[in-house]
């Protein structure tokens, strides 16, 4: 059976996401990459598109980042994808809720915040997440 490895991280890494990824898939895992919604601007998915009012805004991205914790559950992996140490509230939650599914969180780069931080189980690279799974 192959793994499923589920990507979290900002939008704005979208992209770089999605080609980290490609390689893990043409090796057999099961990669899922948080996927911006209809709110969002295709060619630059960390904006909003500014034709829905706040209230939308707000119940459509919680509706999107629930969709992505069922996939933190459905996983075997989860991965941090970091880039330059940034990690968002959401992708926070996301951590915190792998670890209570007792997942094993690996991130693209060392988290900052110390308590966090413990929860790793190691720092490695996207194209190297075949060796240690």
């Amino acid at each position: 059976m192959n793994k499923t490895i589920v990507f979290c991280g900002s939008f704005k890494f979208y992209k770089e996401m999605e080609k980290a990824a490609e390689p893990l898939r043409k090796l057999g895992f099961n990669v899922i990459v948080p996927q911006p919604s209809h709110i969002r601007h295709g060619h630059k998915p960390e904006v909003f598109k500014n034709k829905y009012d706040k209230k939308t805004l707000a119940k459509w991205e919680g509706e999107g980042a629930l969709a992505h914790l069922e996939n933190v559950k459905k996983s075997d992996a989860v991965y941090i994808f970091n880039k330059g140490n940034y990690i968002g509230p959401a992708v926070t939650v996301e951590i915190g809720y792998a670890l209570a599914l007792g997942k094993p969180i690996y991130s693209k780069a060392q988290i900052k915040d110390i308590t966090l931080s413990n929860y790793i189980t190691a720092i490695v690279a996207p194209n190297n997440l075949s060796q240690i799974l």
